[in-house]
């Protein structure tokens, strides 16, 4: 994980993201009272798209130091943090809610993916949800050839290495599944999201909820 915050403190402030928040999922599920942790918020566009539908008890958290300090300059009344790494700085089951856009894809090892999940349902409350987003595999021409690269490299078909030296994943939609076991699956629907990077890829959104 430690070379994906490099890369993300390095090079992650001069992104723009794009990955899409349902929102009328969301407030479906999810009341304006709701206290709401925005797991891997980047420089804060979902909560301050939260923020702007109604939403007031907000937490984001990001472990590039560059992306939370260009969050705060462009939101100064949200609340973003900077994170380290390992257990997060809540106490279990402190919030209703959380959302994840894009974060599965920005760490692309298995273990690390499964470890992020655990404290998400640790900090989450009994019945609590996750709202999350992340990209699939494609079948093109252009990303077949890079997740060839990418399995004789790391070992695991989707990864693939861009440009600026970041490394990322594209998902088997039965990986996803297998994550999310522990969760109630309210609803997963397959999309397809622009990257950051200008493509289209496939995707998907799932609404999930703890165990009470």
């Amino acid at each position: 994980m430690e070379d994906q915050r490099r890369y993300w403190t390095e090079q992650g402030a001069t992104k723009t993201f794009t990955t899409p928040l349902a929102l009328d999922l969301f407030a479906r599920h999810v009341p304006a009272s709701a206290r709401i942790l925005d797991f891997g918020c980047g420089y804060g566009r979902t909560l301050a798209e939260l923020r702007d539908a109604g939403y007031e008890n907000l937490t984001g958290i990001d472990f590039s130091e560059t992306l939370v300090e260009r969050g705060r300059a462009e939101n100064p009344s949200l609340e973003i943090l900077s994170w380290p790494g390992g257990r997060l700085p809540f106490e279990d089951g402190s919030f209703d809610a959380a959302v994840m856009l894009a974060v599965l894809t920005c760490l692309p090892e298995t273990p690390s993916q499964a470890e992020v999940l655990l404290e998400l349902r640790r900090v989450l409350k009994p019945g609590g949800l996750l709202y999350v987003t992340d990209f699939l595999l494609n079948r093109d021409r252009y990303n077949l050839d890079r997740y060839k690269i990418g399995q004789e490299k790391y070992g695991i078909y989707g990864i693939f290495d861009v440009p600026d030296g970041g490394v990322l994943r594209h998902h088997d939609v039965n990986h996803m599944q297998a994550l999310f076991s522990d969760f109630e699956t309210l609803a997963f629907e397959e999309r397809v999201f622009q990257t950051m990077h200008g493509h289209e890829s496939n995707a998907f959104f799932a609404l999930l909820r703890m165990p009470e």
